[in-house]
């Protein structure tokens, strides 16, 4: 486990897998499991603030960013007036500043991966064994993949969206965020999926990063049930 100082509000602590191993816990259960989200938070705390900068009566925030080595967990002391907005800050600047995850793509490539992606809703037959139930029916789903500008704006539509057996996953890529939704089509009428899309495009647009592009090159934050888990978190 290693830690870094951002600044004097933030701490940055990697926590690698095998960290995590030796705390019989797992990133999943972290996202999921609220007893074990404040307890893991503030053990890890105690271990880090040798220096005893954030004290008990300090209103202190944590966020996880989960990678494939583990995850990063920002600690933040905050005041009354900024609250949520300064730890999301602090995060996206630090990913804005890390270098592209695009595993050095020729210019060739990503043209290939783009040039059938014009920002549209898109209509797909995908097994549902690639989803979270692990059945084998096929079916037809709407994908659509949105654009953020910020992680304050995945909040907002987890907290906005009510479609039911909804597949979201989260990613990072280049510094931005990317929302891949899978909308089932028999879960959900075509009036009420352009009302609720509506409602998403308050708060993102429509993409021309392809999902294939997302899922080679980009950093995958949430898998399957990314806004369930966000508005756990942030509701």
């Amino acid at each position: 486990m290693e830690k870094e100082r951002i600044n004097e509000n933030t701490i940055r602590v990697m926590i690698d897998n095998s960290d995590l191993k030796d705390r019989g816990i797992t990133v999943m259960e972290l996202l999921g499991n609220h007893e074990k989200i404040e307890s893991f938070f503030y053990n890890i705390l105690s271990e880090v603030d040798t220096e005893h900068d954030f004290e008990d009566d300090d209103q202190v925030s944590f966020q996880i960013l989960p990678n494939r080595n583990g995850l990063e967990l920002f600690i933040s002391r905050l005041d009354e007036e900024n609250k949520i907005s300064d730890i999301l800050e602090n995060i996206t600047n630090f990913a804005s500043k890390q270098p592209a995850n695009i595993d050095n793509i020729s210019d060739k490539r990503r043209q290939e991966l783009r040039q059938s992606d014009k920002g549209d809703i898109v209509k797909s037959k995908i097994s549902s064994s690639d989803h979270k139930d692990g059945s084998q029916e096929n079916f037809e789903n709407t994908q659509v993949i949105l654009a953020l500008s910020d992680f304050e704006n995945a909040i907002a539509i987890a907290n906005s969206l009510k479609i039911e057996n909804l597949v979201s996953d989260l990613y990072l890529y280049e510094g931005a965020y990317y929302l891949n939704l899978l909308v089932p089509d028999h879960s959900v009428s075509q009036e009420q999926l352009k009302n609720e899309l509506a409602i998403a495009l308050e708060f993102s647009r429509i993409s021309h990063v392809t999902h294939e592009v997302l899922h080679e090159h980009g950093q995958l934050i949430l898998k399957h049930e990314a806004l369930e888990k966000i508005k756990s978190l942030f509701s």
